[in-house]
């Protein structure tokens, strides 16, 4: 039997909603296995539906993708944090509108969309574009290889039979994938890079997938001379942290509890660059390796500050690093963290390490192990964008972890969308279910604050409460009592047994 992942069981848990909000739950009636993944085509909450056929939800869908894609090149962090941009476009669709009538090709074209968002996660967001065109944002992708997958998955939907009125077509797509920020660093660069490589599938005859094969020489000398200014980044002190509040809601107010640090390259010519901008090339050439040790050792020694700082004695502050998997993999990176936080002078259990799924996935064996060695010395540890990964159940269950943190695309139209406020439900019910708080980030508006306070979370974080500052910023907060919901003022603090997350990317 196939093992179910966190994606299956979320759905599975969409399904058992109207039981689970009418009241105590004793049981649910699924009507599809838990492994049957395309049947998430069905639900009637899809985002593409046959009204996208209409121009004004067509221009909401391509605002919404844009503003995400935006959100998510501020928010990359290297290969497992990279977003994707997928154009496909079905090839000699004119015949099937010139042949049978716009009406039945919009009718294909709705069912398309259906299958289109059945073929995703919840993460990802679709859009039709105008005509037989479709864009779709893939994020934390985790890589080339599984954003490759995800576009594979969706040409093969798309290229199954569609009988419509009686009639049966079978139609092929040209599907092109851009990477960021290998094939771009902006969106209008992703589009375009995209969309050269739809157009070369399309020259050789259509029905494939592929990524952007051409470099011009400008793009390879650029990458050559960033790659060179990284190397000596470190050294010339160019790196920076900016800090990002974190609330828990355990008391039903606001209550500070840390803060993410959010990583920051401020080059001599280019000013303050986002991860997105350089993160790829770190993980590409290994220098995210000592990048990564200078923030977890720059965080505690932030952390130490915050605490000495502080008016609220006996109620810490703590701090955590977000890993990517070439520094967590390597040899003595265990020794490394015991070995800092001694020299810090910092209690391990005011430290919390972050991973995502598709981090775990590579080595469970070997990651599982560093994971419970860490545990032992008294580090906490996270998963980070829960519910994005593939990861299963069972592995889940295994790591020794207290918390996950809902990634930011599960919350952007919570609680107006019902499909949005659904899948956030389920991630807190299974979270609660196996025992780890949890964190939400994104939180911008007051609703959706409300909603989280009301359903149980532990912790928030987003631009409502707090944007990111510099630290001495952040350190003269922590000495002035004032609202948490002013976001340039000081915050209350509390609860040490929760944690912020210091990374390379941001909400």
């Amino acid at each position: 039997m196939v093992e179910p992942t966190i994606q299956d069981i979320l759905d599975t848990l969409l399904n058992a909603l109207p039981w689970l909000l009418a009241g105590t739950a004793v049981g649910a009636l699924c009507s599809r296995p838990l492994w049957a993944g395309a049947a998430r085509a069905s639900r009637s909450t899809n985002r593409l539906t046959a009204a996208d056929a209409s121009q004004k939800i067509d221009v909401s869908a391509r605002e919404t993708l844009h503003r995400r894609l935006e959100a998510a090149l501020e928010g990359a962090r290297g290969d497992d944090g990279a977003p994707a941009l997928v154009v496909l476009n079905f090839d000699n669709f004119r015949f099937v509108n010139d042949g049978f009538g716009h009406t039945t090709g919009d009718a294909v074209l709705a069912e398309a969309a259906k299958r289109i968002r059945g073929a995703l996660r919840h993460s990802d967001t679709p859009a039709r574009i105008g005509g037989d065109e479709f864009l779709v944002l893939l994020e934390n992708t985790g890589g080339a290889a599984p954003a490759l997958v995800v576009a594979e998955r969706l040409r093969t939907a798309v290229s199954q039979p569609y009988d419509i009125d009686g009639r049966r077509f079978q139609l092929s797509a040209s599907v092109g994938i851009a990477l960021a920020p290998r094939h771009g660093r902006t969106a209008e660069e992703l589009t375009r890079s995209a969309t050269a490589a739809m157009s070369a599938i399309k020259r050789r005859g259509g029905d494939s997938v592929e990524l952007p094969t051409v470099i011009t020489t400008t793009d390879a000398s650029e990458r050559l001379r960033l790659e060179s200014e990284l190397r000596r980044a470190l050294d010339l002190g160019e790196f920076q942290l900016h800090y990002q509040p974190k609330f828990s809601l355990a008391n039903g107010t606001p209550c500070l509890i840390g803060a993410e640090a959010l990583l920051r390259w401020d080059h001599p010519e280019r000013g303050l660059m986002p991860p997105a901008a350089f993160m790829q090339i770190a993980e590409e050439t290994g220098l995210i390796v000592p990048i990564g040790d200078w923030v977890l050792q720059e965080s505690l020694k932030a952390v130490r500050r915050w605490n000495a700082d502080t008016d609220s004695p006996g109620v810490p502050l703590t701090v955590a690093v977000n890993l990517s998997f070439k520094q967590f993999d390597r040899t003595g990176f265990f020794e490394f963290v015991r070995d800092s936080l001694r020299d810090s002078g910092v209690k391990p259990d005011l430290l919390e390490l972050e991973l995502t799924e598709s981090m775990v996935m590579h080595n469970p064996d070997n990651t599982v192990g560093v994971m419970r060695r860490l545990r032992a010395l008294g580090v906490r540890l996270s998963i980070d964008d829960f519910g994005t990964g593939y990861s299963s159940l069972g592995l889940l269950k295994r790591l020794p972890v207290q918390s996950v943190k809902i990634d930011r695309s599960f919350m952007q139209d919570v609680p107006v969308s019902d499909d949005d406020t659904a899948i956030a439900l389920a991630i807190l019910g299974l979270a609660h279910t196996l025992g780890m708080e949890v964190v939400a980030e994104g939180v911008e508006t007051e609703s959706q604050l409300a909603f989280l306070r009301v359903r149980g979370c532990d912790a928030v974080q987003g631009f409502l409460l707090g944007r990111p500052m510099p630290e001495i910023e952040f350190r003269s907060t922590l000495k002035r009592p004032a609202s948490p919901a002013e976001s340039d003022s000081s915050y209350p603090t509390g609860l040490p047994l929760m944690a912020a997350a210091v990374t390379a990317d941001g909400d």
